[in-house]
């Protein structure tokens, strides 16, 4: 099995709609529409709109920046009485003002916010709304409730998830006919396959990742140094700040760096770094590392790894096993002794290794011309008012 992003692709699902229907999407005022400091929500609309067969079609709104991705539709609002009303608010209030100039809109993607997605809904019952969901919805405000949940379900065109675990967390106590039911769809998370043949393969173990405590740097860090203490040709890499930009190390990065010290000039912290240099490491490590210990919906790096053919390991939490069961090493219980055990297993055993490599690079479905075809025919159904067909084959 092999799957470049050059398969061939099913008929454009949007084409066929006349007029063209123009899709506005609206990002969390966190993000920053930008190659520079992309969030992660930011990185998939981006992936979403240029893998798109129809990618004129989007015009993304968000939080201004100075240099925005010059090549997808961008208009930076400024949230208007975020004081009042918090950013998100503010920025769909914003939105809503500047669409008073434009023409209406066929659908109106809210990405990750349910309340930002109820409000606008309730202040334009005449248009379609979306919510294009990247994390747990049971966790935001407006969909912490069942009762918010099915309320916003009934007002929503279309509820589209990363993953399966993220559609049955909007679902979670709903009990709803199936008709309400089918109106959340998924669009598994997918990754650009930037390579057009496996790569060489050199004794480095990458970590690219937000320095956050939920991601499992930590422990994974301790449990390198643990392996690695006798294996001096082997080389750890250390991608990521606390956020998407150039912030200063803060006391869960120093943690990572003193639980590293050990192998001294074999760990590499490099902090934040663009995501262009981050892929020239994902092709070269032999090793690619996800611990995450929450509930991940559907993280790109795990199918990154994956496209860049290395050994992935990883966990058994939220959406991950969708992407890595049978393609990667997952621990089922995350833990300094298991990543132990999973690393000494990896790094010591050649051939398992070398399979890890061979199966995730003939063995990849997750592109993202996969991932814009799925979307695309999601909204497509959602603004002729038909239910998805892709839905019945998730």
């Amino acid at each position: 099995m092999s799957s470049p992003d050059n398969i061939s692709r099913p008929p454009a699902p949007l084409a066929s709609i006349s007029p063209s229907p123009r899709i506005d999407i609206l990002l969390p005022s966190k993000e920053r529409f930008g190659p520079r400091n992309a969030g992660a929500i930011s990185g998939v609309v981006h992936d979403l709109i240029t893998a798109s067969q129809t990618p004129n079609l989007f015009h993304v709104f968000g939080h201004p920046v100075d240099a925005p991705f010059d090549d997808v539709a961008f208009t930076g609002i400024a949230p208007r009485q975020s004081w009042l009303y918090g950013s998100n608010l503010g920025l769909a209030k914003a939105y809503l003002h500047t669409l008073k100039t434009l023409p209406a809109p066929a659908l109106i993607e809210v990405h990750s916010r349910c309340h930002v997605a109820a409000h606008i809904a309730a202040k334009r019952p005449d248009l379609r709304i979306a919510l294009y969901l990247h994390n747990d919805p049971r966790e935001m405000n407006g969909g912490r409730t069942i009762a918010e949940r099915r309320k916003l379900l009934k007002s929503m065109a279309t509820v589209i998830c990363v993953s399966d675990y993220i559609k049955n967390c909007f679902l979670d106590g709903l009990n709803v006919d199936e008709a309400l039911a089918a109106k959340v769809v998924t669009a598994r998370n997918g990754a650009k396959r930037w390579l057009s043949k496996p790569q060489s393969k050199r004794k480095m173990i990458l970590v690219a990742s937000r320095m956050v405590p939920e991601k499992g740097i930590l422990e994974c860090a301790t449990a390198l140094a643990q392996v690695l203490a006798t294996k001096p040709d082997w080389h750890v890499m250390v991608a990521g700040a606390r956020r998407f930009d150039e912030s200063a190390p803060g006391s869960y990065e120093a943690d990572v760096a003193a639980a590293l010290a050990p192998l001294g000039d074999c760990a590499t912290m490099l902090g934040f770094i663009p995501a262009e240099d981050v892929r020239k490491l994902q092709q070269e490590a032999a090793i690619i590392l996800c611990p995450s210990l929450w509930h991940d919906p559907m993280p790109k790096t795990v199918l990154e790894a994956l496209a860049a053919g290395s050994a992935l390991l990883t966990t058994r939490r939220g959406g991950i096993p969708e992407a890595a069961e049978g393609r990667a090493h997952i621990v089922d219980q995350p833990n300094v002794e298991t990543f132990a055990a999973a690393l000494e297993r990896l790094v010591t055993d050649d051939a398992y290794r070398a399979g890890l490599q061979e199966t995730a690079w003939q063995d990849f479905p997750f592109t993202a011309s996969k991932m814009a075809d799925d979307a695309d025919t999601h909204r497509a159904a959602a603004i002729q008012g038909v239910p998805s067909a892709t839905n019945q084959r998730q």
